[in-house]
């Protein structure tokens, strides 16, 4: 055989090289491509629940404000997890973050004596193996 005929064949198995080595660039690149969206997705899941929970807080420190905002009128509706006030606030925030229920991440709320008020809301979603918190303190005056 001539060398060019030799020449000619070894030209053949690199382009077959090169053609395998483009289609593994593109197929890595995709596949960032795809790991990235599914971080984008994530993330984007996550920022929702932070703003519900923020929602959710800020409701609650409004319905504080309205009404008797007094040491014990503060206790008697929402530090007590069996009053209305407190249950009605419970449902929404259950219905709106994954993962709460009365057993599993309860919103806590404890209002100190000179009415520091500290809202926690834990909330788990599904396929997480840990939980996400909001802690909100404020000031309830006269």
């Amino acid at each position: 055989m001539s060398d060019r005929a030799n020449l000619i064949r070894y030209q053949g198995g690199s382009s077959l090289l090169e053609g395998l080595l483009a289609i593994i660039l593109f197929s890595i690149g995709l596949l960032s491509l795809l790991m990235l969206l599914s971080a984008t997705l994530i993330e984007s899941s996550n920022a929702r629940y932070r703003i519900e929970a923020s929602l959710l807080i800020s409701d609650l420190v409004s319905h504080m404000w309205i009404g008797d905002h007094s040491l014990t009128g503060l206790k008697t509706r929402f530090a007590d997890t069996t009053s209305t006030d407190y249950q009605s606030w419970f449902t929404s925030v259950s219905n709106r973050l994954p993962g709460v229920s009365a057993k599993t991440n309860a919103p806590q709320i404890t209002i100190d004596n000179a009415r520091n008020v500290t809202v926690t809301i834990r909330w788990q979603v599904p396929g997480d193996s840990t939980s996400h918190q909001m802690l909100v303190q404020t000031l309830i005056t006269d």
